[in-house]
């Protein structure tokens, strides 16, 4: 067995001017695992899942990804930065998360929002992208409405399809952010 977390954070901090949000977050994570941040709104938890794949920059700490620490720099106002912009490409490739406003592009399909990371970002023929779509669409119940646009489809049905787009890069760590808030369990 691999001991190697597949997400190690350790001792992460992000500060909004003087406003420390996360103060000295540790979590580890092997494959399988599920862990759940719980707390009250505005306690830092979307904050914490940002900084993870650098949507947000913490302050400090460090975030390892299956044994590869993402390297991070100071600017010459002390801001903590990555380092090395491929590595962070390479990290997020590695990552998916699910927002909790989903954030699909309103105007492509739901088949067409599964289908551009795996295309533009890992370099899956189109064929083999719709394919493999087309599967994650019958397992979240959403195959006959692969042809709708977001705007048509339910919250939970929305989620579903922000799920299903975010298993198609085969992640090695899915972060959801509020994965309750549209809760659909008709399927």
């Amino acid at each position: 067995m691999n001991d190697v977390p597949a997400l190690d954070i350790k001792e992460l901090h992000k500060t909004f001017g003087q406003n420390e949000v996360l103060k000295g977050i540790s979590l580890a994570a092997h494959k399988g695992d599920v862990i759940s941040i719980i707390g009250s709104s505005g306690s830092g938890k979307s904050t914490f899942l940002r900084c993870i794949n650098l949507l947000e920059t913490p302050t400090e700490g460090e975030i390892w990804v299956n044994g590869e620490l993402i390297e991070m720099k100071k600017n010459r106002q002390g801001e903590s930065l990555p380092a090395n912009e491929k590595q962070v490409q390479r990290i997020r490739s590695r990552l998916a998360m699910v927002f909790q406003g989903f954030n699909l592009w309103s105007h492509m399909t739901v088949l067409e929002n599964i289908i551009e990371a795996p295309i533009h970002v890992l370099g899956v023929p189109k064929a083999q992208a719709i394919e493999n779509a087309e599967l994650l669409l019958k397992k979240v119940g959403l195959y006959e409405r692969r042809d709708y646009y977001p705007g048509h489809l339910s919250g939970g049905q929305q989620q579903r399809a922000a799920i299903a787009r975010a298993l198609a890069v085969e992640p090695e760590v899915m972060l959801f952010d509020e994965p309750t808030s549209a809760l659909d369990l008709s399927w």
